[in-house]
């Protein structure tokens, strides 16, 4: 995939913030695809659980990972697709 262009990060950051996604951190981490240090990294925790969804600006892949309460036992969601999840 060809790196994302500001508007699409943008409009990714606009839906995810309007879902109560935050950025987790303002580093940048490697993506395991591509090898570049342009992954950005939002979460979301409630009660139950939560999810964070981690984008790398270079390549456009992205990944999620569900936990149960208290962020423990993480696990990445694998049919996780970013455009329908923000439908």
């Amino acid at each position: 995939m060809p790196p994302l262009t500001q508007n699409q990060l943008d409009t990714y950051e606009y839906k995810l913030k309007k879902r109560g996604f935050k950025r987790d951190d303002l580093f940048l981490h490697e993506c395991p695809d591509c090898t570049q240090k342009a992954v950005l990294t939002y979460a979301i925790l409630g009660r139950s659980g939560g999810r964070d969804i981690r984008l790398c600006t270079e390549c456009g892949v992205s990944r999620s990972f569900r936990s149960g309460a208290g962020m423990e036992g993480r696990t990445e969601d694998p049919d996780f697709d970013l455009d329908a999840f923000l439908r």
